[in-house]
């Protein structure tokens, strides 16, 4: 039963984490978008897309 309760920690933690990058890298494309800077923008939402594939992958796990 404790490993259980460790791994849904590790989960939890791991998804706090990933919420974290997903709004920062959010935020930073809102700012290259209002810059006029379109390459660092769309790498930025490519970045976005990753986070929110990890955090959809360990939610359907």
């Amino acid at each position: 039963m404790e490993i259980v309760f460790h791994i849904a920690q590790q989960i939890k933690k791991g998804m706090k984490e990933l919420t974290y990058r997903y709004e920062n890298s959010k935020e930073e494309a809102l700012k290259l978008m209002k810059a006029g800077k379109i390459n660092a923008y769309f790498n930025t939402l490519l970045e976005m897309k990753k986070y929110k594939g990890l955090m959809i992958a360990i939610v359907s796990n």
